[in-house]
This record gives C-alpha cells, structure tokens and sequence, in this order.
C-alpha cells in the first residue's frame, strides 16, 4: 500500500511537470530577417535613428548632422521618413533590403545606391551605421554638384 501511495505521488508529480512544461514559451524564433527588421524598425510605430557623426570620403563632416531618418515595416510593407536628409534621403518613402542581403537597404528614387547597414541593438541606446558610396540619379545635372562620395552615418536610437 505503502509502494503504491509512492508510486502514485511520483505518477501525479511527473504528470503535473509535463503539464506545467508546456505551453509557456511557444513563440517561434525570429529569422535573421524578421530580427533585423525589429532591431532596424521597432514595432509599426516605427524607430528614429539621429545622426551622432558623419564622414564624407573619410573626413569628419557637418553635412546630415541633423539627421533623422524613422524606419517602419512589416514583411510586406517598408516605410520611411526623414528630416534634413535631401539629396539622399526623400523627405518620405520606401526602403528594402537588398534582395537577400539584410545587411544592405535601398531607398525607393535613390538612383540605385546600396547602404551597408550595421546595427548593434544591445547599446544603450541602441546604435546604426549606415555607409554609402553614393552617386546622385543625373548629377551636377539634376543640381547636386558635390553629394557623390562616400558617407557613413553613425546614429543612435531615439
């Protein structure tokens, strides 16, 4: 009788241990994709990057230091805006990433300009350096004389 008082506390000890195991962490991991997104974009309400320092051709620079640039996105929908970003960055738009490459974005009406993008989002507050060797769509032409050159953005979270 004794045995089988042990056996049956063992029984409902194990039984509550499976039941109390399941159903806590059933949220699937993020790809790689969908992780970049969040650190990128936060939740729809979008995350705003500023301009902490910017080199052009590897040269301290003031052009963009006032730069702002909020990402949005879904899977299927990517949006930006911008402040003081022109002739890069449209006041509004679209960015993708380049084809598979999540380490690279595109701007819709860039001229084809890839930015290498690297973020670290366990900074505090978390950090973005966004490089572009960037040739403007139709040059002195188009009224940019000046913006071709190598830039890197490095920006922090707002």
């Amino acid at each position: 009788m004794k045995q089988s008082k042990s056996l049956l506390l063992i029984f409902i000890l194990l039984a509550f241990s499976a039941l109390s195991s399941c159903g806590g962490d059933d949220v699937p991991d993020l790809t790689p994709e969908e992780q970049r997104l969040v650190d990128l974009a936060g939740t729809e309400s979008g995350v705003t990057w500023a301009t902490t320092s910017v080199t052009f051709d590897g040269a301290p620079s003031d052009f963009f230091g006032d730069l702002t640039i909020t990402f949005r996105g879904t899977a299927t929908s990517k949006t930006y805006t911008s402040t003081n970003g022109v002739p890069l960055f449209n006041a509004s738009g679209t960015w993708a990433f380049s084809g598979t490459d999540i380490g690279k974005l595109v701007f819709d009406g860039d001229g084809g300009n890839i930015y290498s993008i690297n973020v670290n989002s366990s900074a505090t507050p978390a950090t973005l350096t966004m490089t572009v060797n960037y040739t403007a769509s139709g040059g002195v032409a188009a009224g940019v004389n000046g913006a071709n050159g190598t830039y890197v953005f490095n920006m922090a979270q707002q």
